[in-house]
């Protein structure tokens, strides 16, 4: 069998983006709310690892320039901090695919801590020890993420 090689699944890829966006806007209650996993920034990091050449700064970037108006933010503070994680994780992408699932998701823990701190230093947010929580559980929810991603990308044939 020849192997096609034009990108395919480019919108198997958006309607992930989109699905974790609307994850990110279910409203949900004050104690709660601190718990919801940073549904976009792993969705992001997902395809970024496993399709370098598909998702980059650029998309990054519009992700979080879209979820800075969703959110109702100041305008380019996720738009930043989306891109540049996203820019470690292509400039790591081929030693995180390699390790096992319990160490990408301890990185994705710094990463999501990194996002909580670039969103306190950027004065969006404010520190408290409330910061701790969506990183811990986006790292809990990672092989969740990585296994309902990668099987969506084999059942379609994302490349």
């Amino acid at each position: 069998m020849v192997r096609n090689n034009t990108p395919q699944g480019g919108s198997i890829i958006i309607l992930s983006i989109i699905v974790s966006c609307l994850l990110m806007l279910i409203p949900l209650a004050d104690p709660l709310r601190f718990l919801r996993p940073e549904f976009v920034m792993l969705t992001l990091i997902y395809w970024a690892m496993a399709l370098p050449n598909r998702v980059n700064i650029g998309l990054a970037w519009l992700v979080g320039l879209l979820m800075d108006v969703m959110l109702g933010g100041s305008l380019g503070i996720l738009a930043f901090a989306y891109a540049f994680i996203i820019y470690l994780v292509l400039s790591f992408h081929l030693q995180l695919r390699r390790y096992p699932l319990w160490q990408q998701a301890a990185i994705v823990f710094s990463l999501i801590l990194l996002l909580k701190i670039i969103l306190i230093l950027a004065a969006a947010h404010s520190a408290d020890w409330h910061f701790w929580w969506p990183a811990t559980v986006s790292m809990l929810v990672w092989p969740i993420i990585y296994a309902v991603l990668r099987g969506l990308r084999r059942h379609f044939h994302v490349h």
